[in-house]
């Protein structure tokens, strides 16, 4: 497999290297890619901690309700969303 990697031109010359040099490594050593860690990994991780057993009956149950064909109008859904936020708004005062 190939794999290209862009590197703009105004990358600074020392990141060239880096890069060069990662890339060398892990041409060599592919498995050595699961050992970096990304910025994003603590995040996706938060993420995924609010899909609780409680929500994900309620995105189920949404799921259900749409392939049913019940679905709502845009005034519905525009009156639904300014109550989550007002409910929102007077739960986490600024």
């Amino acid at each position: 497999m190939r794999l290209e990697i862009t590197i703009p031109d105004s990358t600074r010359q020392d990141l060239k290297e880096k890069l060069t040099s990662l890339m060398r490594r892990l041409s060599a050593n592919p498995e050595l890619v699961e050992d970096i860690r990304l910025h994003g990994d603590a995040q996706d991780s938060v993420i995924q901690g609010l899909f609780t057993p409680e929500r994900l009956v309620i995105i189920d149950t949404a799921d259900a309700d749409i392939s049913a064909g019940n679905g709502l109008t845009l005034d519905q859904l525009d009156a639904r969303l300014a109550a989550n936020r007002a409910a929102w708004l007077a739960a986490n005062p600024s």
